[in-house]
């Protein structure tokens, strides 16, 4: 059962994401990624359970989401975790950084990301990608969010990454993904 803690913290528009609910079953979750080789069984219950926990922390902010955008975070989020495309070697996602990324989005409304994925850590990483280039970004267990772009220009291609405060990243990926 999720029992949230609200910070005292109110975002540029007045909501609550950034502070949103930390709670005692996330936090016991932040440890490392599990990568030790574990067999099948015991694989497959560890990523039906993480799958849970992601689309759990999902549902605490589903208020702010549609039924269309919950369904494809559970969608993706049952992709990444297939028991049946998983390598013994990949990282098992880390709750955190996932709801970091769910604060995120909700305070940038960008709900418009063209795919989401893993990082051998087992951090959140999300894409978006437009006409004129890709944005991509790493959520990671504290709030701070690592970003590459690569955008086509006139004068030739700009590449640029960088390392952002959570909340300093809204106003970051504005900048970014309105050029592509």
């Amino acid at each position: 059962m999720i029992e949230a803690i609200i910070d005292q913290v109110i975002g540029p528009s007045g909501r609550n994401y950034f502070s949103g609910p930390r709670n005692s079953s996330h936090s016991a979750m932040q440890g490392t990624a599990a990568t030790a080789l574990l067999p099948a069984a015991n694989a497959e219950t560890l990523l039906l359970s993480r799958a849970m926990d992601l689309k759990t922390a999902t549902a605490t902010y589903a208020m702010y989401l549609s039924f269309e955008e919950r369904a494809r975070l559970f969608a993706e989020i049952d992709y990444l975790l297939d028991p049946n495309g998983w390598a013994d070697d990949d990282a098992i996602p880390l709750p955190a950084p996932y709801v970091n990324f769910l604060k995120w989005l909700l305070e940038a409304k960008r709900l418009d990301w063209s795919s989401l994925g893993l990082d051998a850590d087992g951090n959140l990483l999300c894409a978006y990608v437009g006409q004129r280039g890709m944005v991509t970004a790493a959520f990671q267990p504290a709030p701070v969010v690592h970003w590459s772009s690569n955008i086509t220009t006139e004068d030739g291609v700009e590449l640029s990454a960088g390392q952002s405060p959570l909340r300093s990243f809204v106003t970051t990926a504005v900048g970014l993904l309105e050029r592509i």
